[in-house]
């Protein structure tokens, strides 16, 4: 069965070609999309791979699925690629090997961060469902100096940081991104804020924050609770009404163990759970109040209510009429 998708959306496939075409084509293709490879494959006539991919701001996120396969990366594809790239790369479904200054086995849920200058030989041993995000040198250095440090190792899904960036990658998709509830800015933000903290806590480094951090840190939150319910606020636009750098900005909630978006989504909450208390809000639509608390998607305010209270925004305004009704 074919998959349809969204004009928004990239879309490469190898049942667009004959089946004795497979393999070059696809060489062509990650190679276009990704970075140049050499693919190896036992049956090349029965080889599939499908990709879709969709820009998230400064970084491109890649949906990969097909059979099993292994590429390399040698000095010779290194010198026809068309510029340096970093890749966070996650299999969704099953475990796999990597040779990336060093050798290491990953389990699914696990990331990796590959620099696109440096070999490296990748192994899927079965049919696979890979995660790509494409991270541009330049945008990168601004989260830190020791990002690069993350570049070959295993990233834990069950580590403290290393499970909430796994677990934020795996929701991203390219479906995801053109229906995204919330700006690409602020989705992109968080991806480098939790490759910062994640770095942090795999150097070793505690997170100390200074007197002047925790004087910025509360300025921040309070200017978010004042800004939380304009739909398209970024970490930009906090960073410039404080006047600092938006890296400041995110460095000093990464200091509070905070990312951006995590706090303007809890920020919301507060509001929208707020009103859906209050008698004085009975008159307006439940999906209106998340509207009003700066949610754009309708369903992705019911989940992330949900997430945080245990209840929908109906059940929650509901049970609050009966509480009051001694019922």
């Amino acid at each position: 069965m074919r998959i349809v998708a969204s004009p928004s959306i990239a879309r490469r496939s190898t049942q667009d070609v004959p089946p004795a075409q497979r393999l070059d084509y696809w060489a062509d293709v990650l190679a276009s999309a990704l970075v140049p490879m050499a693919i190896h494959c036992p049956s090349p006539r029965q080889f599939e791979s499908n990709l879709f991919s969709a820009p998230l701001g400064p970084i491109t996120v890649t949906a990969q699925c097909g059979s099993a396969h292994d590429v390399l990366t040698t000095q010779r594809e290194i010198a026809q690629s068309r510029g340096r790239s970093f890749h966070l790369v996650m299999c969704r479904n099953h475990a796999w090997t990597m040779t990336h200054r060093g050798q290491a086995r990953l389990l699914p849920g696990e990331l990796a961060l590959f620099d696109s200058q440096l070999e490296f030989e990748l192994h899927c041993p079965d049919t696979y469902d890979f995660l790509n995000l494409t991270l541009p040198p330049e945008w990168l250095a601004t989260w830190g100096p020791n990002l690069e440090g993350l570049t070959g190792r295993r990233i834990p899904a069950d580590s403290g940081w290393g499970r909430v960036l796994s677990g934020y990658a795996s929701q991203l998709s390219p479906e995801f991104i053109i229906h995204a509830p919330l700006a690409e800015s602020v989705l992109a933000d968080q991806i480098g804020a939790l490759l910062a903290l994640t770095a942090n806590e795999l150097s070793g480094n505690p997170l100390n924050a200074s007197p002047t951090q925790r004087c910025l840190l509360e300025r921040i939150h309070e200017y978010l609770v004042q800004r939380c319910t304009e739909p398209q606020l970024s970490a930009g636009d906090i960073a410039g009404a404080l006047n600092v750098s938006p890296r400041t900005l995110h460095r000093v909630l990464a200091s509070g163990g905070e990312t951006f978006g995590q706090q303007l989504l809890t920020a919301r909450t507060r509001v929208a759970v707020r009103m859906l208390q209050s008698r004085a809000f009975d008159h307006v639509t439940t999906a209106e109040i998340g509207r009003r608390a700066g949610f754009t998607d309708a369903s992705h305010f019911v989940r992330v209510i949900r997430h945080g209270t245990g209840r929908t925004p109906r059940e929650l305004r509901q049970g609050r009429k009966v509480d009051e009704s001694g019922g």
